[in-house]
């Protein structure tokens, strides 16, 4: 999807390994959700310039 959100020109973007539909995690799976949610925040706060994409490390960190 990276390069999807890239051509739509989307001002920032946080890339997840998760299934379409549960972007932020497998269902009950709280600390994992937790830490995309923190990720997309920080990403929110540190993007300096418009068509910003990360990919979401699996380790919790953006």
């Amino acid at each position: 999807m990276r390069h999807r959100m890239e051509e739509l020109g989307v001002p920032r973007t946080l890339v997840t390994p998760h299934l379409m539909g549960r972007t932020i995690g497998p269902v009950g799976d709280h600390p994992r959700q937790r830490a995309v949610v923190a990720a997309a925040l920080d990403l929110l706060e540190s993007a300096t310039e418009p068509g910003t994409t990360v990919t979401f490390d699996t380790t919790g960190r953006a």
